[in-house]
């Protein structure tokens, strides 16, 4: 009860929420957020997401026409598919706990050292922060919406998608330490996204979400290597520099 007061009190003084908006938006949201954030029952929740990079600017710029499979599940497993526009093969990077890896080896490698890791070291990296900096309580995943400002763009038609636009409200960003940005969604008739665009300081992202499917978990083969495939092992930390550099990569790295 403490922490949902506390949520509370970080959306009180907010603008007065667009239920309707905040409904879709609630809607679209529940089942990405059991996926990354855990359920109350505390079973496992998966998500894959198919997409297509339409376009990218700033440090996004060389993503355009790159495909990416992303699967997250909670509490601290992704992994994400990233093949570049007139590649062939995947490169892939995968963290599952504490442990990060990377396939193929080689090419992986050259990233990781252009990122500034030291590839030579191996280890699980136990002091690796959580995935999801946000650490709240899986019974309060009905309150989530209220952490964000929603704001309705209204309605496209042939498909019809609702458009709505999201950040999170300035009290939570700071709370936690995460950087400024904004959203908007595109949302099916079957509360699905089908579009998503985000802006940073770092530049803006457009993506084509070709497919969406959520699951009770996913197979333990999905956080491993093929089997007599060669990894680099890398801590969790690595993550994030090495997805940038894996968006960034230019075709002949594959």
């Amino acid at each position: 009860m403490c922490k949902i007061t506390a949520l509370l009190a970080l959306v009180h003084g907010a603008p007065a929420a667009d239920g309707a908006a905040y409904d879709v938006f609630g809607r679209a949201l529940a089942p990405i957020a059991a996926a990354v954030l855990g359920t109350a029952e505390r079973q496992s929740r998966a998500m894959v997401a198919q997409c297509r990079v339409i376009s990218g600017t700033g440090l996004l710029a060389a993503a355009a026409g790159t495909r990416l499979r992303l699967a997250v599940q909670s509490p601290d497993r992704f992994r994400i598919d990233v093949v570049r526009e007139g590649g062939a093969t995947p490169l892939t990077a995968c963290r599952d706990g504490k442990e990060l890896w990377a396939v193929p080896a080689d090419p992986m490698t050259a990233l990781a050292q252009a990122a500034g890791f030291d590839t030579s070291d191996q280890a699980p990296d136990t002091t690796s922060p959580p995935l999801i900096p946000l650490a709240l309580d899986p019974q309060m995943l009905s309150f989530l919406p209220l952490v964000f400002d929603v704001k309705d763009l209204g309605t496209e038609e042939n498909p019809q998608r609702r458009v709505l636009e999201f950040s999170l409200l300035p009290q939570l960003r700071e709370a936690i330490k995460v950087e400024d940005f904004t959203g908007r969604a595109w949302i099916g008739d079957n509360d699905k996204p089908t579009r998503l665009v985000l802006t940073t300081s770092q530049g803006e992202i457009d993506l084509e979400i070709e497919k969406l499917d959520f699951a009770g978990e996913l197979a333990a083969s999905a956080w491993q290597p093929s089997e007599g495939q060669e990894a680099l092992r890398l801590p969790a930390s690595a993550l994030n520099e090495l997805f940038a550099k894996m968006l960034g990569a230019s075709p002949t790295v594959e």
